[in-house]
């Protein structure tokens, strides 16, 4: 059976959305290489935020991070299709993802889980708990919390991080690069010195 056709592609974008050098990064809310990787990932596009560089989140759930799917729900669900609500609300849920990390939830409920994702809606922006609850409910959010995971799987993904640079996935950075080692990477290709 072949992916539906979603309502608009996987990922949320960062930077220019036509750029010369492309960052596909999938990652999981609850994974802890992911959470290493986050903040390289924005000082990445920090340092190469005058550059023809984006980057493309893929917010996928790992089979054995149960609280993930929520997580991901809210957080699309807060950021309503805003990338700068979504980054800056991703990098607060990963600040704290040991809240919601399996060992925390051993004997929480589903429902424990959906007032954790409000409570930290609330802690980040002036939300109506309410009315984010019903949101994460409805279908769009759905749709986009699940299209990332299937656009995974025609990519071959099934660990997270994974990193495709240009749609090239033999890259050599990881959730243990440093700024300096993707500079040894994305330089080369925008024709760049090393100290860019």
């Amino acid at each position: 059976m072949t992916t539906p056709i979603p309502n608009r592609p996987s990922g949320v974008v960062l930077g220019d959305k036509a750029a010369q050098i492309t960052i596909d990064a999938f990652v999981d809310i609850q994974c802890p290489h992911s959470r290493t990787i986050w903040p390289t990932l924005l000082e990445v596009m920090k340092h190469y935020e005058q550059a023809s560089v984006s980057l493309k989140v893929h917010l996928i759930t790992l089979s054995n991070h149960r609280q993930a799917w929520d997580m991901s729900l809210g957080l699309f669900a807060l950021a309503e299709g805003n990338a700068t609500t979504f980054y800056n609300f991703a990098t607060f849920l990963y600040e704290r993802q040991d809240e919601f990390y399996n060992a925390a939830f051993m004997h929480k409920t589903h429902d424990d889980l959906r007032q954790l994702i409000a409570d930290k809606a609330e802690q980040h922006l002036t939300i109506d708990r309410s009315k984010f609850l019903d949101r994460m409910n409805d279908n769009d959010i759905y749709t986009l919390a699940r299209t990332p995971i299937r656009y995974a799987a025609t990519k071959s993904v099934w660990a997270t991080p994974t990193v495709f640079i240009n749609n090239g996935g033999n890259v050599p950075v990881d959730h243990l690069s440093t700024l300096a080692d993707w500079q040894k990477v994305i330089n080369p290709l925008l024709g760049t010195g090393v100290n860019r």
